[in-house]
C-alpha cells in the first residue's frame, strides 16, 4: 500500500516539524513552495496524500492541488489554512474536490487523524479502480477477441495500434492508461453504421469523396452513444468521441475544444490511427513520422514527439517464424495468417494482430479442421 505524504508549506520550520512527528507514521517528503510542491509530485509521486498550505507565495495551496490533481488524480489532498483565508478556502474547497481542510495551527494528534482517514479513503479508490480497470477491460478484451475472429479485416487496426498507444501513453504520462487503451479497443465500434467499401477505402488509406467524409466521421459519435449505456466509463466515451478531433480544434466534434481541453487519450488516439493508415498505404514509419509532424494543427506536437520514441525504440524487435504450436501471447503477427479449407482460402488473422491466450487457442482449435499456413511470421522483442 501506498504511504508516501508530501508536505508544502512555505515555513520551512513547520515542515520540518510534520517531518519529526510522522516520520515513524508514513514516509514523508517535503517541499517549500507550491513550485517544488509541484516538482516533488511530479519526480516522486505518486503520493497517496498531499497536504498543502493554502496562503504561498506565486500561487496558493489549491491552485497547486488542482495542478497535482491533473496529474495524478487519486492522490488524497487537503488544504491547511489560516482563520483569515478561511472563507476563500472553503469557496475554494468546494470547487477543487479537496478531501479535507484543516486550520492553523493544527495539533500532531489531528494531522495523524487526517492521514489515517486520507490512507483509508486512497486505498478506497484505489480498490475500486483495480476492479473496475480488471472487469472491464477483461470484458472489453473478450468482446473485441470474439468480434476480431469474425470480422479481423475490420479489428485488425485495433491490435496493430495496440503496442504503439501503450508506449505512448506511458511517455505522456498518462493518468489514466487504462482508459486510453480501453478506448482504443472500441474505437471502431462506430464502424458498423459504414459500408464495407468505405471502411476498405479508409483502411487502405485512400482519399474520400466529400459525401464519404462526411459519413465517416459520424462514427465516433455513434460509438459514443453505445458506450454511454454502460455506467462509469465516461473517460472511455470522451475519448471515443473526440477520436477526430484536430488538436488545433478542427475535426469532430464541433464543440470549439482544442489543445489540452481535448482528452489526452484522443489526442494519443488520434496520432497513432493516422499512423498506422500511413503505413498501410505503404508509407515508411521514418516518413509517416515527418507527414504526421507536417500536418501543422492536427496532432498533439507532443504526442507525435512520443511516437517517434516509441517506433525508434520497436525497432530493436526480431522477425521469427514459428509453428503454431510455439506461438506465445505477446508475438505480434507479421503477415496476414491464412488457411485453407477445402478450395476456399480463410483470412483468419490480420497482419499487426498481438496474440493472446484466447487467439492462440483459436488457432490451435481450427488447426484440427483448417489447414493454416506454417511456418507464421511473427514479431518478437530483442
Amino acid at each position: 500500500m501506498n504511504r508516501k505524504v508530501l508536505f508544502v508549506d512555505d515555513d520551512v520550520n513547520l515542515l520540518e516539524s510534520f517531518r519529526r512527528q510522522l516520520r515513524k507514521k508514513a514516509e514523508i517528503i517535503t517541499a517549500e513552495g507550491p513550485k517544488a510542491g509541484i516538482e516533488a509530485a511530479a519526480r516522486q509521486g505518486p503520493f497517496a496524500v498531499v497536504i498543502s498550505d493554502y496562503s504561498m507565495p506565486v500561487m496558493n495551496g489549491v491552485d497547486m492541488l488542482r495542478v497535482i490533481r491533473h496529474g495524478s488524480p487519486d492522490t488524497v489532498r487537503v488544504l491547511l489554512t489560516g482563520h483569515a483565508d478561511l472563507e476563500v478556502a472553503i469557496q475554494a474547497v468546494n470547487e477543487s474536490n479537496i478531501f479535507r481542510l484543516l486550520t492553523k495551527p493544527c495539533p500532531p494528534e489531528t494531522i495523524e487523524k487526517v492521514l489515517d482517514d486520507a490512507f483509508h479513503h486512497h486505498d478506497l479508490i484505489n480498490a475500486e479502480r483495480e476492479l473496475l480497470e480488471k472487469t472491464l477491460k477483461g470484458s472489453v478484451a473478450v468482446l473485441c477477441d470474439l468480434i476480431s475472429l469474425v470480422k479481423p479485416e475490420v479489428f485488425g487496426r485495433v491490435s496493430r495500434i495496440l503496442p504503439q498507444l501503450r508506449g505512448v501513453s506511458k511517455r505522456m504520462k498518462d493518468p489514466r492508461p487504462w482508459e486510453t487503451e480501453t478506448a482504443a479497443m472500441l474505437s471502431v465500434i462506430g464502424f458498423i453504421t459504414l459500408p464495407d467499401s468505405l471502411i476498405r477505402k479508409v483502411e487502405k488509406g485512400q482519399a474520400l469523396t466529400d459525401a464519404e467524409q462526411q459519413q465517416f466521421l459520424t462514427h465516433p459519435a455513434f460509438g459514443s452513444r453505445l458506450l454511454e449505456k454502460i455506467p462509469r466509463i465516461t473517460g472511455v466515451t470522451a475519448i471515443v468521441v473526440n477520436q477526430e478531433k484536430h488538436y488545433e480544434g478542427g475535426g469532430v466534434p464541433k464543440d470549439g475544444a482544442s489543445g489540452e481541453a481535448i482528452p489526452l487519450g484522443a489526442r494519443i488516439l488520434k496520432a497513432v490511427v493516422d499512423f498506422d493508415i500511413l503505413l498501410a498505404n505503404g508509407v515508411s514509419k521514418g516518413d509517416a513520422i515527418i507527414k504526421l509532424e507536417r500536418r501543422k494543427g492536427v496532432y498533439d506536437p507532443k504526442v507525435v514527439t512520443a511516437l517517434a520514441e516509441v517506433v525508434n525504440e520497436q525497432a530493436r524487435y526480431t522477425l521469427n517464424k514459428v509453428h503454431l504450436h510455439a506461438l506465445a501471447p505477446g508475438m505480434i503477427l507479421a503477415e496476414d495468417l491464412y488457411g485453407q479449407r477445402g478450395g476456399e482460402t480463410l483470412l483468419l488473422m490480420a497482419k499487426g494482430r498481438e496474440l493472446n491466450g484466447t487467439v492462440i487457442e483459436f488457432l490451435l482449435d481450427h488447426s484440427r479442421t483448417i489447414k493454416i499456413n506454417q511456418p507464421v511470421a511473427v514479431i518478437e522483442p530483442l
